[in-house]
């Protein structure tokens, strides 16, 4: 695990790069906890938006719905992203770290640890419900 510092250090040090200045930025799974986002703050990193997505699909055996083509490297969603080419279908293997146990351990320190960044980012975080299909997302 990465210690927070570090983590601001090095995104602080990204987003001063000229293509981040002039074209904006996005941090996707960061900050995880509140912590990381009061660090983010005191680094100057300010974000106008933030965006939450909240989806939990699972299958009827409880399994997540998610699924990934190898050689592509391209993310497929069994009910609202399927892949339409044979082929690519033929390739999708389910993520190893997505068992049953690495789901329910990532929800609960997600939602330990939601409450604190959503406090920090109130005034601009928009909830979007993920769970549909992507066009209407």
């Amino acid at each position: 695990k990465i210690p927070n510092a570090l983590w601001a250090n090095l995104i602080q040090e990204r987003l001063s790069n000229v293509d981040c200045i002039k074209q904006g930025w996005i941090l996707e799974g960061f900050p995880e906890n509140q912590e990381q986002a009061w660090m983010l703050q005191s680094s100057g990193i300010i974000p106008r938006h933030v965006e939450h997505e909240s989806a939990v699909s699972t299958s009827s055996q409880g399994r997540a719905q998610v699924i990934s083509c190898v050689y592509l490297l391209e993310v497929y969603h069994t009910t609202f992203n399927w892949p339409s080419d044979l082929l690519v279908q033929q390739r999708l293997v389910e993520p190893e770290d997505l068992s049953e146990q690495e789901i329910s351990k990532r929800l609960l320190e997600y939602h330990r640890n939601f409450p604190g960044v959503f406090q920090i980012y109130q005034k601009v975080l928009k909830s979007i419900n993920a769970d549909q299909p992507s066009v209407d997302v």
